[in-house]
């Protein structure tokens, strides 16, 4: 009963919200006629017609779209890792998802609970993407304290009939960047709330 109350004050507040909020700004997600590979590298010829946004600390967010998948790149420089949470939901679904990839990937939804966990190990429901690379041991004979490569861009493919219709709310956040001496964390929009699809960007594909 308690997750109900919690649930449905949540959803009293959002309501609220929407009478005042601003709203969220659009953009066009450029179309390619080509799949991009899955490979840690948005820089190539693969990822020329996307729409780019810029981050602070030098962090670029590419993304397009074919008639099938939704294709996003996160570039940031040699001396980051580039963690990504990507937000998503369409209004046909009204099921707001989130896609987690660090030292590996997985996708959850949010429910009056929270964000719950949907992953099943070794199962990819109409995703794939390229998490953070495993590259040693800080200390390996005692098999402690992994590493993480760095400098790899991290790379998602959703297909688009998971989220039906041709514009989607999406919300990006990137993390473990190097800014000023510190490992530091970007969202874009800026004052986006994971739990408030309204303050999300809205973005359109082209076919």
């Amino acid at each position: 009963m308690r997750n109900i109350t919690k649930f449905i004050l949540l959803s009293i507040f959002l309501t609220a919200d929407a009478v005042t909020a601003t709203p969220s700004e659009r953009f066009i997600v450029n179309s390619t006629n080509e799949s991009p590979l899955l490979d840690g590298r948005c820089g190539n010829d693969d990822w020329e017609p996307a729409t780019s946004i810029q981050l602070p600390a030098d962090v670029t967010i590419f993304l397009m779209h074919d008639k099938k998948y939704f294709y996003i790149c996160v570039k940031g420089k040699a001396e980051d890792i580039n963690v990504l949470d990507l937000y998503v939901e369409s209004a046909d679904i009204g099921q707001p998802h989130k896609y987690h990839l660090s030292a590996q990937m997985g996708e959850s939804k949010l429910t009056e609970n929270g964000w719950e966990s949907t992953s099943v190990q070794g199962v990819r429901n109409g995703y794939a993407g390229l998490w953070v690379p495993y590259s040693g041991l800080k200390d390996p004979e005692n098999r402690k304290d992994p590493t993480f490569e760095r400098g790899t861009h991290r790379q998602v493919q959703i297909a688009r009939d998971k989220f039906p219709g041709n514009t989607w709310h999406m919300m990006f956040t990137v993390s473990a960047i190097k800014h000023n001496d510190a490992w530091s964390e970007f969202t874009f929009p800026e004052n986006g709330d994971p739990e408030n699809t309204l303050s999300w960007g809205t973005f359109t594909f082209t076919i």
